[in-house]
């Protein structure tokens, strides 16, 4: 299994900028996004929308990468290519994993102030054990535990508590079955986990700056045109 990890931080689009990457969505898409009141929601989308499209020209995939993206609430997005993704982004960060081989789920948190004992819930006693009231093991429990779900998954939220992570720090079970999670260097100030259902043959993690997204959906763009 092949596994691809994009990490960008989060930045303002210019108008210029935020028009062409919603053009390059599919029209179903840029209508929900359009809609969006929130220019900071609008802006993180689009550029997990971006690191997908870079994430499926590193895999190998040319010319109009998103034309298939499809969005179907409450489930997670799909592509009609023999791909798996998932996307996450929180206050300051915007993740994109990639699988060529089985489900992948990836989630990714700032670190607050939360702790296991206000979500008993969501987590399990041995869980609140393990987390005590350190903030970083809540989110390292509760990214855990999203990525398992929007692997495994279509119910959302609803489905935390019934993933166990006192399987040890890289095993979660659900559904009858065990799930490998990894954790992926994000920074110091954020939290995520990367979900996969068997072990990665090859696992990468790749940094993207704004300006890379910015000059690759150019030529993507120039690409389409010719």
């Amino acid at each position: 299994m092949t596994v691809t990890v994009l990490i960008a931080s989060e930045f303002e689009l210019s108008s210029q900028v935020e028009a062409q990457w919603l053009a390059n969505l599919p029209s179903a898409r840029r209508e929900q996004i359009v809609g969006w009141q929130d220019p900071r929601a609008r802006h993180r989308s689009l550029v997990g929308s971006r690191l997908l499209a870079q994430g499926l020209h590193r895999l190998g995939f040319a010319g109009d990468v998103l034309a298939t993206l499809r969005y179907h609430a409450p489930s997670r997005p799909t592509l009609a290519l023999p791909v798996n993704f998932s996307l996450s982004h929180c206050e300051g960060r915007i993740v994109c994993a990639l699988s060529t081989q089985g489900a992948v789920g990836i989630d990714v948190e700032g670190l607050g102030s939360l702790r296991a004992h206000q979500f008993r819930l969501y987590f399990s006693a041995a869980e609140r054990a393990w987390a005590g009231r350190s903030a970083s093991r809540f989110y390292a429990v509760w990214t855990r535990k999203e990525a398992v779900v929007k692997a495994a998954s279509q119910r959302g939220l609803r489905d935390v508590a019934r993933v166990d992570t006192a399987q040890g720090e890289q095993l979660a079970a659900f559904e009858g079955r065990l799930w490998h999670t990894v954790r992926v260097p994000v920074g110091r100030r954020h939290l995520a986990h990367l979900a996969l259902a068997e072990p990665p043959q090859a696992l990468t993690f790749h940094r993207v700056t704004h300006s890379v997204l910015e000059r690759d959906a150019a030529l993507a763009c120039a690409d389409t045109v010719r």
